[in-house]
């Protein structure tokens, strides 16, 4: 009969550890990167990587690919978008989460107030130039910059612009073409007064 040796639960803890780091480090090689991108027949805005829609006055301006923050990836996890409001309508315009939807064919992702994001993300290891690929540190989710860069909800009053990022979560494999969907409240009212579509897609880096 053939005996196992039991380490020591020092060498068992650093043992873990590797598999893990070694676990992403494989992980990170094999899967394909997907980034949400202005779909060809979006109205393409100055700003890189931005499209743009209007409705009753009111100008939203999407910027995929806009994060630059920690951590410094986020895509695995959910999915940031820049958003520039601009209300050159008659009506107050009421910011509401509720009101931001990114629609995968036929599933909606509802934007994810940021201080309900939950779970952790893996960033790599800074200086970059000093670590290998495969190590990592855990970061729990949402980060400080998260917090401190997303839209707040509020009012944009007439001729004033708002803007940070929108979270949402990863459309599921399949989901190419996507629209980001705002639906304008007037903030006196409660009523509807339009609705503005982005058109995005998904692509495979």
């Amino acid at each position: 009969m053939r005996t196992r040796l039991a380490l020591p639960k020092h060498l068992a803890s650093i043992a873990s550890a590797l598999l893990l780091v070694a676990g992403l480090g494989t992980v990170g090689c094999a899967t394909k990167r997907e980034v949400v991108v202005p779909a060809p027949s979006a109205l393409l805005a100055p700003q890189p990587n931005s499209a743009e829609a209007s409705d009753c006055g009111v100008q939203i301006v999407v910027q995929t690919n806009a994060w630059d923050g920690y951590p410094r990836d986020l895509n695995g996890d959910v999915i940031p978008l820049k958003v520039t409001i601009r209300n050159h309508g008659r009506h107050l315009l009421a910011i509401r989460y509720g009101n931001f939807t990114l629609v995968a064919e036929d599933r909606r992702y509802a934007d994810i107030p940021p201080y309900e994001i939950t779970g952790h993300t893996y960033e790599h290891l800074q200086p970059r130039w000093a670590y290998s690929n495969a190590e990592y540190v855990s970061v729990p989710l949402p980060t400080k910059e998260m917090l401190e860069r997303s839209i707040s909800e509020g009012i944009v009053s007439r001729n004033e612009t708002a803007g940070g990022f929108l979270y949402f979560h990863k459309p599921g494999p399949g989901s190419q073409t996507l629209s980001f969907r705002t639906i304008l409240v007037d903030a006196d009212t409660g009523q509807t007064f339009g609705i503005i579509v982005v058109p995005l897609a998904l692509r495979s880096l």
